[in-house]
């Protein structure tokens, strides 16, 4: 479906519109495809979203990329939608979509800088009657390593895009209903030099940080809600996000933050200990405190072993039990039951197997760093050894205490 232009702004902002069944949309699909936010991350976004009470108005997109958060704004909210691309392959791709989508009526496409709020409404205000914004979405383009780089280095520029459109975003009490997804690689500095520029523009803006995990052993997303999108008096909040699109969260009620580098002990691990491995969520967000409190310790009580960003691990006193709200938010736990001198390479692989059939333990879930080419490798060879062992689930951690790695058999759920 190839894509022409029906009407176009003094300013050069032109609207995208579907004309010609010619478009191939593989021209450009290998640029977007690094763009793309994962379609469950997007659904959650919108339903989450959906529950916000926004005013009247339109949710604006301004680097708008693919085009598929917005698609599932569309979906969940009843509000009409503009995507501004500044490239013009990326904006066509982006009508494209919307086009083949059964509620695309609610979309426009707009070609152009989305830091020029004025040129973007005088087609807004031309094709859906409404003059002001409900609400932003705000996903920068950003160098790959942001803990590196200036936040000044992201583009469009947050500073002069949330200056532009200050006068068309409805600012209610809480503040302008705003998600600026960001880097989950950001520093606690550059965070507050988003608060700063947030501040600026919209002062007394309620704001909560969200950081969410997909369950992979890392922080997928990170972004900061403000106004009626924030949790109000919540500063941080954890989310784990299921495959079938259910999520489960925590969050803080005004308490104080932990700090991410504090905290961590040395504890050299023993047999018969009970561990728990950590969603990394939970320690970035600054919520160890309220997930030991939700979990039925004291703030501080429970011992956090050898800092990880991949794998934070945790001495319990009992089991973390299913009906717990922070049960979503323990990837694994389990009792110690054996210690590994060796590092894990292909000459240890006997020795760990022995080890587990010692424990009448019958799969082993490698969770330490092993190089990406060993770890099929590793675990193809320890399936086969132990295929006809008939026992528990185990896993394979490192002891925060020592450079030993420690077998564990996993509690049954």
């Amino acid at each position: 479906m190839t894509l022409g232009f029906d009407m176009t702004s003094e300013t050069g902002h032109r609207l995208v519109e579907s004309l010609d069944l010619g478009f191939d949309p593989r021209a450009i699909k290998k640029e977007v495809r690094r763009l793309v936010t994962p379609k469950s991350v997007s659904e959650y976004r919108a339903k989450i979203s959906s529950k916000a009470n926004l005013p009247e108005g339109v949710i604006l997109d301004p680097a708008a990329g693919s085009g598929g958060q917005l698609l599932a704004y569309s979906k969940y909210l009843d509000r009409p939608c503009a995507a501004v691309e500044l490239s013009p392959q990326r904006a066509d791709f982006c009508a494209y979509q919307f086009s083949k989508a059964s509620n695309n009526s609610s979309v426009i496409t707009i070609c152009g800088d989305g830091t020029d709020a004025q040129g973007v409404m005088g087609i807004v205000e031309s094709k859906t009657g409404q003059t002001s914004i409900c609400m932003l979405h705000v996903d920068p383009a950003r160098p790959m390593d942001t803990q590196k780089h200036a936040v000044s280095e992201m583009q469009p520029s947050l500073s002069v895009l949330l200056e532009s459109w200050s006068e068309y975003i409805h600012v209610g009490p809480d503040g302008p209903a705003m998600t600026l997804d960001l880097s989950p690689r950001l520093a606690r500095q550059q965070m507050l030099e988003i608060e700063d520029i947030v501040l600026a523009v919209f002062p007394r803006t309620s704001m909560t940080w969200e950081w969410l995990s997909r369950g992979g052993g890392r922080v997928d997303r990170l972004c900061l809600q403000t106004g009626p999108l924030a949790d109000i008096g919540s500063a941080s909040r954890s989310v784990r996000l299921w495959n079938d699109g259910s999520f489960s969260t925590l969050h803080d009620d005004g308490d104080i933050l932990d700090t991410s580098d504090m905290g961590w002990s040395d504890y050299k691990l023993c047999l018969g200990d009970l561990v728990a491995l950590i969603d990394p969520v939970i320690p970035k967000s600054g919520l160890r405190g309220v997930f030991e409190e939700c979990a039925g310790y004291a703030r501080g009580e429970l011992v956090w072993i050898g800092k990880s960003e991949r794998r934070p691990l945790a001495l319990l006193h009992e089991e973390i039990h299913s009906g717990s709200e922070v049960r979503p938010f323990v990837v694994t736990q389990g009792v110690v039951v054996g210690r590994m001198a060796s590092k894990l390479d292909l000459m240890s692989i006997d020795s760990l197997a022995s080890l587990a059939m010692e424990n009448n333990i019958a799969t082993i879930q490698v969770r330490c760093s092993l190089e990406p080419r060993l770890h099929k490798r590793i675990t193809d060879r320890l399936r086969q050894i132990l295929g006809q062992i008939h026992g528990s689930p185990g896993f394979l951690i490192e002891d925060g205490g020592s450079e030993d790695l420690v077998l564990c058999k996993e509690l049954e759920v």
